[in-house]
């Protein structure tokens, strides 16, 4: 009789109210399989099976770093003890070569100082002179004298020698000042010892020292090296050994804004001694992150530094082989349950109810721990973690990304622009930051308030 009723319907489908009919019976049977999320609090949570294949790239799996880009070397410049700069001839953000003139000191100064020293060489030999002409004296003067006038001569005689040998010291340490006073005119101009960008140039005239990372002292200009850029991570002491152990592991390292544009690297060095204070507010961005803890810097030396920018915040990974592309379908090895000479997941039916579905196995990758399924599962599927809570037929809820706002996208889940979230595992609400367009005062959906003079959030 269903069969019959159908082939009617068929039938009627290619008559003026085809159309209609199908609308009411097709239709409607598809809007009653629609995904729905139950409310219940028994309810299991599923993810979509193309998410899950994705491995990477910020879905909580693999640890994340926060790092900034910087110069392969830094220059800085620093002002020599009681002299003044008279002439700076580049400004900020100027691109200087090896052995251009950067700025001149005021020899003013040394120029008098030079003169003065010329003069008391002068006179002391002057004194020189008219003492030895006073001994000279005082010799013919002694062979005449009475016995009590020698003894009296004799000690004129020998002030007069102290006098020419106090000379003599003054004439000499009059000419190491005029040869030190030489040497700074001569070298008054200053030379970029590399080429590079001038970064910054501090006032000459202020107490306050200036460094781009470590004690700068008296720095007066600082220059960073063209060419190649590296990444300079931060990482909490959790962390720490993790990373020091991982001297020489390749690294993956993403834009905040498009973690679809990646470079790789290496990570080359690990600080051996916690940072007291991050240099620009900057710290580590990961799980498991805790406040007052302490922070230590990691370099990553990059194969190619193409389309970074100096200042640049970027996320890091440990390759894994997470971006590597794998023909077919690819699941991690957690997911699957095997009994009975079988493999399973728990799977999403069309009632929205979870149920024991049976997959086929192809190869196993024993780096990714993933194994390939090579039927049994689309890409459009929703299975579940297999926790021994779940009993078949129970209700499901979808961890699908198309349910959060339009305005956040599925790779990174920026908000148009304004800010960058890091899923939540377990149900842990974890911290956001803003992007390098973020403005003082802007307001997130959240409600949270950038301060940018503080580097931090306000509620």
């Amino acid at each position: 009789m269903k069969k019959a009723l159908v082939a009617v319907l068929v039938v009627g489908l290619l008559g003026a109210g085809g159309y209609g009919a199908y609308q009411h019976f097709f239709a409607d049977k598809e809007e009653e399989q629609e995904r729905v999320s139950s409310t219940s609090e028994d309810a299991v949570y599923v993810d979509l099976v193309s998410q899950i294949a994705g491995l990477g790239s910020g879905n909580g799996l693999i640890e994340r770093f926060g790092g900034e880009v910087e110069p392969q070397a830094t220059l800085e410049v620093k002002l020599e003890n009681e002299r003044t700069v008279k002439k700076c001839f580049v400004k900020e953000g100027d691109r200087v070569k090896e052995g251009q003139k950067l700025f001149v000191y005021d020899t003013q100064e040394a120029e008098d100082k030079l003169a003065q020293a010329q003069i008391d060489i002068e006179r002391a030999q002057g004194d020189i002179e008219l003492s030895k002409q006073t001994i000279s004296q005082l010799e013919k003067d002694k062979n005449e004298a009475s016995a009590d006038d020698k003894l009296v001569i004799s000690t004129q005689i020998l002030e007069a020698q102290n006098s020419i040998k106090r000379s003599e010291y003054e004439i000499k340490s009059n000419e190491l000042t005029i040869s030190q006073l030489e040497e700074d005119i001569k070298n008054a101009t200053v030379t970029a010892e590399m080429g590079g960008l001038v970064q910054k140039i501090s006032d000459p005239n202020s107490s306050d020292s200036y460094g781009y990372g470590g004690d700068s002292g008296n720095v007066y200009m600082t220059i960073l090296a063209d060419g190649e850029f590296r990444i300079k991570g931060t990482v909490n002491e959790q962390n720490y050994q993790q990373i020091q152990a991982s001297v020489g592991m390749p690294m993956i390292v993403y834009s905040r804004v498009d973690s679809s544009k990646t470079w790789s690297g290496m990570i080359s060095e690990v600080k051996d001694s916690a940072d007291e204070q991050s240099e620009d507010g900057y710290s580590s961005y990961m799980m498991g992150d805790e406040a007052g803890s302490s922070n230590y810097s990691f370099y990553v030396e990059l194969d190619s530094s193409e389309g970074l920018m100096l200042g640049q915040h970027v996320y890091m990974e440990l390759d894994a082989g997470q971006n590597d592309v794998k023909e077919g379908l690819w699941i991690d090895d957690y997911y699957i349950i095997q009994e009975d000479d079988q493999a399973y997941v728990w799977m999403a039916n069309k009632e929205n109810l979870i149920e024991k579905h049976a997959v086929t196995l192809g190869e196993y990758d024993d780096e990714l721990f993933k194994y390939e399924i090579v039927d049994g599962l689309q890409e459009d599927d929703y299975i579940a973690y297999p926790l021994d809570t779940i009993s078949e037929g129970d209700p499901v809820i979808y961890n699908d990304m198309s349910d959060m706002d339009a305005g956040m996208s599925m790779d990174g889940m920026i908000d148009e622009g304004s800010y960058e979230e890091m899923p939540a595992e377990d149900g842990v609400d974890l911290s956001m930051e803003p992007d390098m367009a973020a403005g003082d005062g802007e307001v997130y959906e959240d409600g949270a308030v950038y301060d940018a003079d503080a580097g931090v959030y306000e509620e």
